[in-house]
């Protein structure tokens, strides 16, 4: 199946705004765009990725919304666990550091801090420029065990496909995967995840995964050495 890119024609391209195929409220011009995701309120967690390069660093700072509420916090994955930013201060902000960069692809929690019983969803808007030019590659580097990731080019399509061994064209995290990996996306209802594993001798995925720009997922790799994947921008 042919992943849904979120970008349209090059005669859009020609005319400086692309938008998308999948969803209204994704939109490029040239490799510059937005993306918009949800963030559920009352200290509910969504888990979110950058699709985009800030070109300021992408401090957590500036890639979260500045509606966010004072001790709101950004989980963000080190490997065994979470490294925690929380928005503090007067006027409330995330302190900066280095170990405050979420780079394009790289997946995240995010936890709205609002105190207020049934307080309202808030909308994060993604900015930037994509990270590769049109026709070029990038590799999203999957080690054993588990890694909190996302995509750094914003498509939107299947990352693994029920009853098949792969995913979309250009979404196929699950292709490169053994036998007992798993894909971990996030339910934002349910605040849970959903996981697709891949079993049997012919290699399946027993449910599917899916995930649209701006969106973290888990990949638990139960391969035996570190797998690559490999993303192409293709301005159609």
């Amino acid at each position: 199946m042919r992943t849904k890119t979120l970008l349209l024609s090059a005669a859009a391209l020609a005319a400086g705004l692309l938008a998308s195929q999948a969803q209204s409220n994704v939109y490029s011009a040239n490799v510059v765009g937005y993306a918009s995701v949800l963030l559920p309120g009352a200290g509910k967690y969504a888990l979110v990725a950058n699709p985009f390069d800030d070109g300021n660093g992408n401090y957590v700072t500036n890639v979260l919304n500045g509606l966010l509420p004072k001790q709101s916090q950004a989980l963000i994955w080190n490997g065994t666990g979470y490294d925690i930013v929380t928005k503090v201060g007067t006027p409330a902000n995330f302190p900066a550091g280095t170990t405050n960069q979420v780079p394009p692809g790289v997946g995240f929690f995010v936890k709205n801090g609002s105190l207020a019983a049934g307080s309202p969803d808030l909308t994060n808007v993604f900015v930037g420029s994509i990270v590769v030019p049109n026709g070029g590659k990038t590799t999203n580097n999957l080690p054993t065990g588990f890694t909190l990731t996302g995509s750094p080019i914003p498509y939107s399509g299947f990352l693994a496909h029920n009853a098949t061994s792969n995913g979309d064209t250009n979404m196929d995290f699950g292709g490169v995967l053994a036998k007992q990996s798993q894909i971990l996306t996030w339910d934002p209802v349910g605040q849970s995840y959903n996981i697709a594993t891949k079993v049997g001798s012919a290699l399946l995925w027993n449910a599917d995964a899916q995930a649209g720009p701006g969106a973290g997922f888990f990949i638990k790799s139960a391969s035996a050495s570190p797998t690559n994947v490999i993303e192409t921008l293709n301005l159609q």
